[in-house]
């Protein structure tokens, strides 16, 4: 074989190589953006939970006669900025989960909004679901999966699509 012709197959294989690995990691995005939007709303309301009140008790506090460390700052300062943090997060899931459910209404699917909002935010099982809204689980399960796929688009934006 011709070293000219060895050298377009090497190259031909490399553009291949490099085209099947930037594909699986667009995929690997997805999946990871879907499996980061089931974790949140998984823990939707542990978090929501977490940030009551303590934080205006925490600033609010009077700090005479405390002796105040480095450590004891780096501390607070480390929850101050973890309930910040969840607050954030916890605004901008309840802001993603009503842009959701106005597309769901919007095309004519409200079922599955609630069916995504009662397993995930209610903790109801999907067969009870599947009872309450005259439809199989299996069904359900594909619901919440559609509806699950969807959040994950307004959560993480264009990381959650795979674009060719």
């Amino acid at each position: 074989m011709e070293q000219a012709a060895v050298e377009q197959l090497v190259k031909t294989a490399a553009l291949e190589a490099v085209q099947l690995f930037e594909k699986s990691q667009k995929k690997s995005n997805k999946t990871k953006a879907h499996h980061n939007a089931k974790k949140l709303i998984e823990n939707y309301n542990r978090i929501r939970e977490s940030i009551r009140g303590d934080v205006s008790e925490i600033t609010g506090m009077n700090h005479n006669g405390l002796e105040e460390s480095l450590e004891e700052d780096i501390y607070l300062n480390s929850v101050l900025r973890n309930k910040l943090r969840s607050s954030v997060t916890i605004a901008h899931i309840d802001k993603c989960l009503r842009l959701l459910e106005e597309e769901q209404s919007r095309k004519n699917a409200p079922e599955k909004y609630k069916a995504f909002k009662l397993f995930y935010l209610d903790g109801v099982t999907q067969e009870e679901i599947a009872e309450m809204l005259c439809s199989t689980d299996r069904t359900v399960r594909r619901w919440v999966s559609e509806v699950t796929d969807i959040l994950s688009v307004y959560l993480f934006g264009t990381d959650a699509i795979i674009l060719d």
